[in-house]
């Protein structure tokens, strides 16, 4: 690929405040995160939860995602350089190509297909990108079996199992923090939802994954307070427990974190 003369007039052509951005809501069907699988890093993770926190309630299809290099460096934190820029441009060429497996149990049927249709980079570091219309099913249009958060949370996370155990636990979380939540799996299953190894036996999983995972959520998501218990068979470990611990006070309302809703999908 021929490399660009990148980025010397670069600028920010967002009209929107940047900071204002990490509030907006990523809503997506359940399904895109209990059945689908693929192989995003924690920065393509939080690339694709920026693109979608885009989609409008009222959205009918894919608009083309209009941004730059200058917003996504903002709002994931790094440094403006002419590497990371290139980062950027790699990563989300590697999303357009990897493979996505959704699963529709009420299809029957799998869906195999890459995260973007197409991806215009400019020299000035704008960008334009679509969304593969694949995904239509599972982002567009949402009334029920969706699960929303705020894009501020998964771009603070380093780890993709951080970010990947995060939103299975607000999926799994059907009364909004009313209640503790518990999110339950076999050690396979849970390697499956991950993405991890499938070679790690129970030792590794817990060291390398679930323990990383709870501590770094717990450090930095504020409604969230994660313990995760086993039971075994014999000194098999045949199920995990992951259980959030943190119920909300609903007479106490945080305003920062309701600064700028876009929509708010549960009306």
């Amino acid at each position: 690929m021929r490399k660009l003369d990148l980025w010397a007039s670069d600028r920010n052509f967002n009209t929107e405040d940047l900071d204002d951005s990490k509030f907006y809501y990523v809503v997506e069907h359940n399904d895109l995160i209990t059945k689908a699988r693929h192989d995003l890093t924690a920065r393509q993770l939080k690339i694709m939860d920026f693109v979608i926190s885009k989609i409008k309630p009222s959205d009918t299809s894919f608009n083309i995602v209009r941004t730059s290099m200058y917003e996504i460096t903002n709002i994931l934190g790094l440094t403006r350089s002419g590497k990371n820029y290139s980062d950027i441009v790699n990563n989300i060429n590697e999303m357009r190509k990897k493979d996505v497996f959704i699963y529709s149990e009420q299809e029957k049927k799998m869906t195999i297909t890459g995260w973007f249709s197409d991806i215009d980079v400019w020299e000035n570091g704008q960008i334009e990108l679509r969304i593969n219309q694949n995904f239509a099913p599972y982002l567009l249009s949402l009334k029920e079996s969706y699960t929303q958060y705020l894009l501020l949370d998964t771009i603070q996370l380093n780890s993709k199992y951080s970010i990947l155990l995060y939103k299975l636990m607000r999926e799994a979380d059907k009364d909004y923090g009313k209640k503790k939540t518990v999110l339950s799996g076999t050690p396979d299953e849970f390697k499956e939802w991950l993405g991890a190894p499938e070679s790690y036996a129970f030792k590794d999983l817990n060291k390398n994954v679930f323990q990383k995972a709870i501590n770094e959520i717990n450090l930095k998501i504020n409604d969230m307070e994660l313990e995760m218990f086993t039971a075994n068979r014999g000194r098999k470990v045949v199920q995990v427990d992951i259980r959030n611990h943190f119920i909300k006070n609903i007479n106490l309302i945080d305003n920062n974190l309701q600064k700028v809703p876009l929509d708010d999908w549960t009306k």
